[in-house]
């Protein structure tokens, strides 16, 4: 009987990213249906993988624990333990979507045979790789970032006629949770869901326009905003500076999972360019509107016919940068992005969307 093939996907970080890198491994489960398929991922987005139906095994890099322990001596014991687990594995490939240092040394690590990434990767990452696909610039505004990641699939011969995502299943715990959650809600009304906060101070919209926004959406829409407990101080202002009060904040009462739960009850999400965004777009059920600052409207998006990216035709952007450094016109590119424009979008995909059964 011939070996298994042992194949390891290095996507560790962040959660936006992993969602995008997802459609590889379906597709690698397509080329290679009996392959034992690994995923090392970072604790912060391990949910969206642990117990996905096209992973077989995932390792998790305690990356925010060890942050917070300040990598004490146990962490580093744990380190070492991690690499030995990966080793003994006996992989045959480790693909390296990360394409950074910590990702490509760990894919070195794994001890896998043959180990891709592409050529002329940041931080000198394609050191650790054997196999290199042609290079590319990891920035380029005009390239599709599922695509990007793709090539290693197509380079293995997998198909990529198809970008399909897939996430964990959801139990009745989680379904009734949700129902617990929206009960309030009019089920006459749809549903818009606003995920306002992002890692990059570049990538906020405005908050005033958020305000605005939900005073437009308010007479017609359930109004429901999604965050971790960090986000509430920013939902507080954002909701202040708003004359209606007609609207739900379910800010750090849910996991990624139940997250994706809740976006499959929504019409619409409303999102800057952040994980959100793409588990909303992972569970293919709203229309998702995602709102570009400093990053590139056709590179990272969300996929589909019922999603939009929008962002500003000025030179500047996309600058890729976590802080503006205009000081003419700071934040320029989100400025021209007005509530009017997002709320036209919502509209749009709102009267397109059928109408759902809340509960």
């Amino acid at each position: 009987m011939s070996k298994k093939l042992k194949i390891l996907i290095v996507k560790l970080s962040a959660i936006g990213d992993v969602v995008h890198a997802i459609p590889v491994a379906y597709s690698l489960r397509k080329k290679f249906p009996d392959a034992y398929i690994s995923w090392l991922v970072e604790d912060r987005a391990s949910e969206l993988i642990i117990d996905n139906p096209l992973i077989d095994r995932v390792f998790v890099l305690p990356k925010q624990k060890w942050k917070s322990n300040k990598f004490r001596l146990n962490d580093i014991k744990e380190f070492f333990e991690l690499v030995s687990q990966l080793r003994q594995e006996g992989f045959d490939i480790a693909i390296d979507l990360q394409e950074l240092f910590k990702s490509g040394l760990m894919t070195y690590l794994s001890g896998a045979k043959r180990r891709i990434a592409h050529a002329n990767t940041r931080e000198f990452a394609d050191i650790f790789i054997n196999e290199k696909l042609k290079a590319h610039d990891t920035l380029d505004p005009e390239r599709f970032i599922i695509d990007r990641y793709l090539d290693a699939a197509r380079y293995l011969n997998a198909p990529d006629d198809e970008i399909k995502f897939c996430l964990p299943p959801v139990n009745n715990h989680t379904k009734d949770y949700i129902n617990t959650l929206l009960k309030g809600l009019d089920s006459n009304l749809p549903v818009v869901v606003l995920s306002p906060s992002t890692t990059w101070f570049s990538k906020h919209w405005i908050g005033e326009y958020w305000s605005q926004l939900i005073d437009m959406l308010a007479p017609k829409t359930n109004i429901v905003f999604v965050g971790s407990s960090q986000d509430e101080e920013l939902i507080n202002r954002i909701t202040s500076g708003a004359q209606t009060r007609r609207y739900l904040s379910l800010a750090g009462k849910t996991s990624l999972l139940e997250l994706a739960e809740i976006f499959r009850r929504a019409n619409v999400v409303v999102s800057p360019d952040s994980g959100p965004a793409y588990i909303a777009n992972a569970t293919e059920k709203p229309a998702v509107i995602v709102i570009s600052g400093s990053t590139s409207s056709r590179r990272t998006r969300p996929h589909g016919e019922n999603t939009i990216a929008l962002s500003a035709d000025i030179q500047c952007q996309p600058c890729h940068k976590k802080y503006c450094r205009r000081k003419d016109s700071p934040m320029e590119c989100m400025k021209k992005l007005t509530p009017d424009i997002i709320f036209a979008a919502s509209v749009e995909k709102l009267e397109n969307s059928r109408k759902i059964n809340l509960l």
